[in-house]
């Protein structure tokens, strides 16, 4: 089921005010119009449009899968792309605060990515490896992003309820390594270009103008985590107390803004979401465990931190206990490894910080320490949508713009609790209370 255009249109599934809305943004002559660039000898006759996520797999913008058909020098022609789309509702927008947000992925694709590539390819020859996973972008502009559709190579997304297996931790782990460690060089190699790169960033959601914004949607989620964690673990244990003082609604959101916004010796343009959907695999047809290739998608939370809020994000909030219990030191050595050999590989000259694995083992350790906190602040938001079922999931698709009031503040994601989520949320609790962190 889904959307066909060609010259005579006809509209199936999806919503009838979803596909009017859709297909405004999404049509014959745009995708026309952006591959004869990309493909000059392609002549695109038709498109058909299908839903690209599921409930609960995507929550700033609705996702496309598009079949695009016509010729090329006479012989038939087809390829598939996603696209991501704003919502074209100006309420939809604000509420989602969408512009900002599909404002840093634009720039993302089209000026930083670009600006790290050409430097990586400057420091690099072609037996050197390369960072490249991220996915083909055919377009970025403030309203549209399109790109490959690499479930067409063979990618796929984890099952968001079990977590990360320890091959695919580490696998996605290497790639963040590697973003982390081009981001770092271009700023140790060329500081007055990456001041100008992050100039072109806003923090989508933690930033001061935003407090107000979010304060009855934090308020809802802190005492919802408060209250999860109460009924695992004894109310006056070292725990709760620990998750009462830093998920206190009056002091949260100001809290996140100065971890995510503090400068540190380890600040780079971080990736920003690095939680379980916005990584896809390419496994092993022989050994559906082995994992060949990680991509890495969303950039739309970008953000010049410390490189410690990706890895918390995504040791915290994508890993189990076990795992943790079993293999964080391992993993850690795992990404500082890999990040101080993209370091080496591309700077003429390591600052005094991190001229040695131990010492950038060091800082790493201690960054993660000051500002690991900022993944148990981001749980309250991941581990909720990460364990519901589909069904309890927003429907995305849905034109919503009716049930947004104006200034009234982020809509609420009220989902119905859970098991699992009561204990990942403890037991990220129990972690950082243990490991020194909350």
């Amino acid at each position: 089921m889904g959307i066909t255009e060609t010259a005579a249109t006809t509209t199936t599934g999806l919503g009838a005010a979803n596909a009017v809305e859709s297909k405004q943004i999404l049509s014959l002559e745009v995708f026309q119009d952006i591959f004869k660039h990309v493909e000059p000898d392609v002549q695109i006759d038709a498109f058909e449009l299908a839903q690209g996520s599921d409930r609960g797999d995507n929550y700033t913008a609705a996702l496309y899968r598009i079949k695009l058909t016509g010729k090329r020098r006479s012989l038939k022609w087809e390829q598939n792309v996603i696209c991501k789309v704003m919502p074209e509702s100006v309420v939809a927008r604000e509420a989602y605060k969408s512009d900002k947000l599909f404002r840093n992925e634009v720039q993302f694709y089209n000026t930083i990515m670009p600006e790290l590539l050409k430097f990586q390819a400057s420091k690099t020859n072609q037996d050197t490896p390369v960072f490249n996973a991220i996915p083909k972008c055919y377009s970025a502009r403030h309203d549209l992003l399109i790109m490959e559709d690499l479930r067409e190579r063979g990618f796929q997304m984890s099952d968001r309820h079990k977590g990360l297996s320890l091959e695919e931790t580490q696998s996605v782990l290497l790639q963040v390594a590697q973003l982390h460690g081009l981001s770092l060089a271009y700023k140790f190699e060329k500081p007055l270009e990456f001041s100008n790169l992050c100039s072109m960033i806003s923090e989508g959601i933690f930033c001061t103008a935003n407090t107000s914004w979010y304060r009855n949607y934090y308020e809802r989620l802190t005492k919802n985590a408060i209250q999860m964690v109460s009924e695992v673990l004894p109310p006056d244990s070292k725990y709760v107390l620990a998750m009462n003082k830093f998920a206190e609604s009056s002091s949260f959101f100001g809290r996140m803004v100065k971890l995510a916004s503090t400068e540190s010796p380890l600040s780079a343009i971080c990736h920003g979401d690095c939680w379980v959907n916005n990584f896809l695999y390419h496994y092993d047809p022989e050994d559906p465990h082995r994992v060949l290739e990680v991509a890495l998608l969303d950039f739309q939370l970008i953000r010049y931190s410390s490189i410690a809020l990706d890895i918390a994000n995504l040791l915290y909030c994508c890993t189990t206990k076990e795992m943790r219990d079993a293999q964080l030191q391992t993993l850690l050595k795992i990404y500082t490894e890999e990040l101080f050999r993209w370091l080496q590989m591309l700077c003429t000259n390591l600052p005094d910080h991190c001229d040695t694995l131990q010492k950038l083992q060091d800082l790493f350790a201690e960054e993660l320490k000051t500002y690991g906190r900022f993944a148990l602040g981001l749980a309250l938001d991941i581990l909720p949508i990460s364990t519901c079922s589909s069904e309890d999931a927003p429907d995305m698709y849905l034109d919503r713009s009716d049930e947004l009031g104006e200034d009234v503040g982020a809509p609420t994601l009220n989902f119905p609790p859970n098991d699992l989520c009561r204990q990942k949320m403890s037991e990220i609790v129990i972690d950082m209370v243990d490991r020194d962190m909350l």
